[in-house]
């Protein structure tokens, strides 16, 4: 961004959230996990080579390298003097969002405070009248300024330990228990969550917030899915989470009015490190088995740290693209984004589900796509959808639905994963 900041817009509301584009295509490339871009910059001349590098490595997933190149990128001297700023804003930006990533919200809040001054000074001035990075603009961050670290574990996860599973929803489900609490209450409560690979950070409804008498502080964040209906998100007062033998300590929970349901995301899963997820079990493990994913995931986030997820790099009919890997839903293969006036109105499969604004109706037509992932060719069933799209224009997504055939290999916090055929009958 040591050049002019361009604008992608959002859609009409009082405060339109917009994307402000670096002329490098730094923050897009981020936001798509397109690391060969990112690749190409940071082998460039110039101060912009160091955010690009920054933002390789956290699509790669690997944050402690991105951490390295984006403090490089702070403390350099062309980067300070930069009268526009632009590469300052990507540094710290990044910088920001790998420290909520590590589960360091206090750093995250002192940070984004000093990206917010870059924004008001340098970006606010060139964006139009009525749009806003409400990313940057909308959360409390001072009220976060002294919240502890969270999901630390208690003792490093065990390699061989397993936590039974119900996947009889079309989701796995584990029970677990949630303790004690910085605010010094005695709690043990049982308690189902859903591992969702899907969900950047764990979460529980405001009603079981409020039931288990946790302090909920607001102004963490903000949903955009759908602009004419932003969500607010909280964070709950950090408690602990037991499942298993792994004891989080201080889990900050992010909290909404919407989804009833209580999630591990991926900043517990991050902790746990590599594991295999199959219909009945979690199983941890020491490493995954090398060579049994053959490609490299890609994550892709928000430069602040917002929406990060796993995706897995498959080809689908004639195009590459990156599929989100969403075990929280019970779908085998989504896309969405797709324009379904062109359908036949009576093929049109009408349901209700879940989702950030509540139990929603959705509409979608069914299909069946050739996928090459992870070294094979097969043919699966196809979801074609309406709803919003994420991150891409038409975004894709492979759900739990295809546990019986197959097994989840995740390693968050190295950035690897992927789908391989059950062994077991």
């Amino acid at each position: 961004m040591s050049a002019a900041v361009l604008l992608s817009v959002a859609s009409p509301s009082t405060a339109r959230d917009v994307v402000a584009e670096d002329s490098h295509g730094i923050t897009v490339a981020v936001m798509q996990g397109n690391s060969p871009v990112l690749e190409r910059i940071g082998k460039s001349e110039g101060p912009a080579r160091l955010a690009a590098r920054a933002g390789y490595h956290r699509t790669r997933g690997e944050i402690s390298q991105s951490n390295r190149w984006a403090d490089a990128c702070i403390a350099d001297a062309a980067v300070v003097a930069e009268k526009s700023q632009g590469v300052m804003y990507l540094c710290r930006s990044l910088r920001a969002g790998n420290r909520l990533l590590e589960g360091d919200i206090q750093g995250w809040a002192a940070d984004m405070q000093q990206v917010r001054g870059i924004y008001e000074q340098h970006v606010a001035p060139s964006l139009r009248g009525g749009e806003e990075v409400r990313a940057i603009t909308v959360p409390a961050f001072d009220a976060f300024s002294n919240w502890p670290r969270s999901a630390t574990l208690a003792s490093p996860a065990a390699p061989g330990s397993r936590l039974a599973l119900s996947s009889t929803a079309g989701v796995p489900v584990v029970r677990g228990k949630i303790r004690g609490g910085q605010d010094q209450k005695q709690r043990d409560i049982d308690s189902d969550f859903i591992i969702d690979t899907g969900a950047t950070r764990s979460h529980i409804s405001r009603k079981a917030a409020q039931a288990m008498g946790l302090a909920i502080t607001d102004g963490f964040a903000t949903d955009n899915t759908l602009p004419d209906q932003p969500i607010a998100i909280g964070l709950a007062a950090p408690v602990d989470v037991q499942l298993g033998d792994l004891h989080f300590r201080n889990v900050s929970f992010t909290v909404t009015d919407n989804i009833q349901f209580n999630i591990i995301g991926l900043d517990l899963l991050y902790r746990m490190g590599p594991f295999v997820l199959n219909a009945t079990e979690i199983q941890l493990l020491q490493a995954l088995p090398a060579g049994i994913c053959k490609q490299p995931l890609a994550a892709t986030s928000a430069l602040w740290g917002g929406q990060y997820s796993l995706r897995l790099p498959m080809r689908i009919g004639k195009r590459d693209e990156l599929v989100l890997l969403d075990t929280g839903t019970d779908v085998m293969l989504e896309a969405s984004g797709v324009n379904l006036a062109t359908y036949p109105q009576g093929s049109l499969v009408q349901r209700r589900r879940w989702t950030m604004h509540g139990l929603e109706p959705i509409r979608y037509a069914e299909a069946s796509a050739p996928v090459t992932f992870n070294g094979r060719t097969v043919t699966l069933p196809t979801q074609v959808s309406d709803q919003p799209a994420n991150v891409f224009p038409i975004s894709w997504r492979v759900g739990f639905g295809l546990r019986n055939d197959y097994d989840y290999y995740v390693d968050v916090a190295g950035g690897r994963g992927c789908l391989v055929p059950r062994t077991e009958p």
